[in-house]
């Protein structure tokens, strides 16, 4: 991996926590996550991780057009879709929600694993 890659990947993780961790997901994002609606508001939080992530390959890339369009498309689908999924998924299975069950933990960890697999592909698209 090349320097620039490890940076780009390395500002998208950063970029990911700011997305999800911090008050840029707000209160009523994050209860749209856990109960699965309203959607809007689960594509809002994927369009706020769209653009963090469009902004950071744009400093660190500087990809042409076509790459940052596709770039972002990716980002948005694949976090809408994650985060839909893994809330309608804890609306089927309450265990799923419930912080004090390894379930909740475990899905957690798999969600997390796959946007930052989302990244590295990203940076794969945009390096």
């Amino acid at each position: 991996m090349t320097t620039q890659a490890t940076i780009l990947l390395a500002a998208l993780l950063v970029g990911h926590f700011l997305g999800d961790f911090t008050s840029l997901a707000t209160a009523r994002m994050q209860e749209a996550k856990a109960n699965g609606r309203p959607m809007w508001l689960i594509a809002a939080h994927a369009a706020v991780h769209t653009l963090l992530t469009g902004l950071v390959v744009a400093l660190v890339a500087w990809p042409e057009p076509a790459v940052m369009g596709l770039v972002v498309g990716v980002q948005f689908v694949t976090h809408f879709a994650l985060d839909a999924f893994r809330a309608r998924l804890g609306v089927r299975v309450p265990e799923l929600t419930d912080l004090g069950k390894n379930a909740y933990w475990t899905v957690l960890g798999l969600d997390q694993l796959a946007h930052g697999l989302v990244l590295l592909a990203i940076t794969l698209i945009a390096i």
